[in-house]
């Protein structure tokens, strides 16, 4: 069941990740060819599952195998790629190789450039007594290397790839720096991560809902999420023409009343979909929105958390100010 466009995939993976690609080939999948991702899961949920598999009752796991390992073998069978060679650290200055890095580090952090330690120490946080101004001085100067409000799990976010190196050295040094959301939410004495945010001054135009996080988007565009508003930033950041909220076609089974929105419009006409689900429902989610754009004729670009470290891969074709390869 593997295609050319899953080598196309590879191909781009192994260019940026080097000889760890096979570690977010999973994820990306999903994103870039949602209907070849869709034919492994369904071999993990009738074909693997059904013979009685070790990870029977875990159909995601087996599909994260799958697409690991058998990505991995279709491509050595066609090229090779480089061997990970000794580095250094920008932050602490130590020698180490990509072979060295878990697989979360490459997934949350991006190709090879920091050392596990430092990568731990910034997945961690700051360990050990803080003062609330400390605190919030430490938020607030991740918040500037971010350029954005960090969001709860801000630790386990992945690191953009589409910045400056220095800016990157930066937010993971931040991070390194900054105690947990826990921690933070304590220290500054608040019930919720908004009010962690108020407290600091990151995000004055934010509230909670009973759902989502309401806020404003530099352009004025409202946001249910701060998800949301860093692509919305992102698209106004590089000139990007864009509608929210636009409403998809009538459809006699996919839209039956016609009150189904996507989150963007491009000035192509394209739609852009933010989807924060995971597992089967996000991939249930993502099909039917593929559905829906195949029977309307509408081209949608589906875009997941994994999605915000890197937005120029997945938007800057439509940008103004980038130059894409």
């Amino acid at each position: 069941m593997w295609t050319k466009d899953g080598d196309l995939l590879v191909d781009a993976l192994i260019e940026a990740y080097g000889a760890m690609w096979p570690w977010v080939c999973p994820r990306r999948l999903v994103t870039r060819l949602p209907a070849l991702a869709e034919s492994l899961h369904g071999l993990a949920r009738q074909k693997l599952i059904g013979q009685g598999h070790t990870y029977r009752d875990r159909a995601d796991t087996v599909y994260e195998h799958a697409a690991m390992y058998g990505a991995f073998h279709a491509a050595r069978a066609r090229r090779s790629w480089p061997n990970a060679l000794p580095q250094t650290c920008p932050l602490c200055r130590a020698v180490f190789t990509a072979g060295q890095l878990n697989p979360w580090i490459i997934r949350q952090f991006g190709p090879s450039r920091w050392c596990k330690k430092c990568c731990v120490t910034a997945r961690n946080g700051r360990s050990g007594a803080a003062t609330p101004r400390a605190g919030g001085q430490a938020l607030t100067a991740l918040s500037v290397s971010m350029g954005a409000a960090p969001p709860q799990d801000f630790s386990q976010r992945p690191v953009p790839l589409d910045l400056p190196a220095e800016q990157r050295d930066a937010i993971v040094s931040a991070m390194a720096a900054c105690p947990s959301a826990a921690s933070l939410r304590g220290l500054l004495g608040a019930g919720s991560w908004i009010e962690v945010l108020h407290t600091t001054g990151i995000v004055p135009d934010a509230w909670r809902p009973a759902r989502g996080t309401y806020c404003v988007a530099a352009d004025g565009h409202p946001c249910r999420s701060l998800a949301e508003r860093t692509i919305d930033d992102w698209l106004s950041c590089h000139g990007v023409e864009h509608q929210i909220e636009p409403a998809w076609p009538h459809h006699p089974q996919l839209n039956t009343h016609g009150h189904r929105r996507a989150d963007w419009r491009l000035s192509d006409g394209t739609y852009v979909e933010y989807a924060g689900l995971t597992n089967e429902d996000y991939l249930a989610k993502i099909q039917a929105k593929q559905q829906l754009a195949q029977h309307t004729g509408i081209r949608l670009i589906v875009i997941t958390p994994p999605d915000l470290a890197n937005l120029t891969e997945v938007l800057g074709a439509w940008s103004s100010k980038i130059r894409i390869k």
